[in-house]
């Protein structure tokens, strides 16, 4: 199979993070890619081929972010619900700052971003009536117990978009255990440039 070389290096410094699955999609967006190329000048090809690589690149920073907070995977009743919450207001100033980045909100990165956006939403509007910095940590506890669903709502919201991007950039969770994972059904994420042929969204 026949890619770009930067892939063929990823791939054969892990063979064992790149499924077939994983493999096939990649080689299905290189010829998609090449093939939106055809007619563009040399200035639009290369802006063309800056966005994928951009967008890719801050997909690996978006799940490399969420690998390395725990709210992402410790038990509830070892986390402390104002250092969540913390937690979580910084991953809304980033898919912020992502989303400006993002030069088309209805691409599948961008809608990627805007699901865990609204999961960040609902999270906090379950918690609102809440003072969450003197929630009890203890099991049976009314407003732990609502935290903790919200918690894991949140989680699985965030999974659930997360981990087709992850195989589709061959990003391996070091953090994240796989049992929280929702099961593959096969999907990949496709990223793509915003911008179309002369220059528009």
């Amino acid at each position: 199979m026949w890619l770009c070389m930067p892939c063929h290096y990823r791939i054969d410094a892990d063979e064992e993070a790149f499924p077939t699955e994983v493999l096939v999609a990649w080689k299905l967006d290189h010829e998609k890619r090449v093939s939106e190329l055809v007619g563009l000048d040399l200035e639009q090809s290369l802006l063309r081929l800056a966005g994928v690589r951009l967008h890719h690149d801050l997909a690996r920073d978006l799940l490399q972010w969420l690998d390395g907070h725990r709210f992402m995977y410790f038990e509830d009743e070892r986390e402390f619900p104002d250092q969540v919450w913390n937690a979580v207001q910084d991953l809304r100033w980033k898919i912020s700052n992502l989303r400006g980045r993002v030069t088309d909100s209805g691409s599948p990165f961008g809608a990627v971003l805007a699901a865990i956006d609204d999961a960040v939403y609902q999270f906090m509007v379950a918690l609102s009536d809440i003072r969450v910095s003197e929630i009890t940590v203890t099991s049976g506890y009314p407003e732990f117990e609502r935290f903790s669903e919200a918690l894991s709502i949140l989680r699985s919201g965030i999974l659930e978009v997360s981990a087709p991007l992850a195989r589709q950039e061959g990003f391996q969770f070091e953090k994240i255990p796989e049992y929280l994972m929702p099961k593959s059904d096969g999907d990949v994420v496709e990223i793509r440039s915003g911008l179309t042929s002369g220059g528009k969204k």
